[in-house]
């Protein structure tokens, strides 16, 4: 079974994934060996952070890619940005500097865990109104949406989409993150499950930990739009 990880962090030296070159080529193996055939590298996009990465990321990006070619021909990769929310991010993305999801109208976005609702509420209404369509980054992490399913429900309706981190299935990220997974799949809330991966160790680029979880829950019809086909259509600016 092929995957689509739209949702990684490999790319050496621009945030909190790969620290080197052997990491970042290390984690492409791992993602390559446990199923995915096309990837997208979101490295983080939080001045506050990380700096601005948008060049040192393209560079990253260019020397994956060649290394790729070479190694995994049939591997596609693609490049774009997950914003950590900000009050100023919307001239960097209207600058160029942070990337959407390969160039189109979809932008990964993130918030703090521990956000509060009415700030995650403000901020993806406002980047829906600005014509983007954010896709909410590991949506069963945040604790603001623990009793507000009917709201994520608003949100989808709305336009918006979500993305489930395959470890959470099984505890990787702790209880409450496992749980919310269950309860967001059950509601027929996601979109797309990624690995979110990070590192060789801790945070590993794995989709493959999820799919027992995705069986008892989902239909095979279903898997297959949360792990290739909504994610390819993202990456091709198609409607989800």
């Amino acid at each position: 079974m092929a995957f689509f990880d739209m949702h990684t962090h490999f790319l050496c030296g621009v945030d909190d994934g790969a620290k080197n070159e052997a990491e970042m080529h290390a984690l492409l193996r791992m993602a390559y060996e446990d199923g995915a055939r096309a990837i997208c590298l979101t490295p983080h996009f939080n001045p506050y952070l990380f700096g601005d990465t948008s060049a040192a990321s393209e560079r990253a990006f260019e020397r994956l890619r060649a290394y790729a070619a070479e190694e995994y021909p049939d591997l596609e990769l693609y490049l774009g940005h997950e914003l950590g929310y900000y009050d100023a991010c919307l001239s960097a993305l209207s600058e160029g500097r942070c990337r959407t999801l390969a160039g189109g109208r979809y932008l990964l976005v993130d918030f703090s865990a521990f956000v509060s609702f009415a700030v995650l509420r403000q901020g993806l209404d406002r980047l829906l109104q600005m014509g983007y369509i954010p896709v909410l980054a590991h949506a069963e992490r945040y604790r603001a949406l623990k009793h507000r399913l009917k709201w994520l429900a608003e949100f989808v309706a709305c336009g918006g989409l979500v993305q489930l981190n395959a470890g959470s299935a099984v505890g990787d990220f702790g209880k409450f993150e496992q749980k919310q997974f269950r309860k967001i799949v059950q509601a027929d809330l996601v979109h797309v499950i990624s690995s979110d991966g990070h590192n060789t160790e801790t945070r590993k680029p794995l989709i493959s930990v999820c799919l027992p979880v995705l069986e008892e829950l989902v239909s095979p019809e279903k898997i297959r739009r949360l792990i290739w086909d909504n994610a390819y259509a993202i990456v091709h600016n198609e409607r989800v």
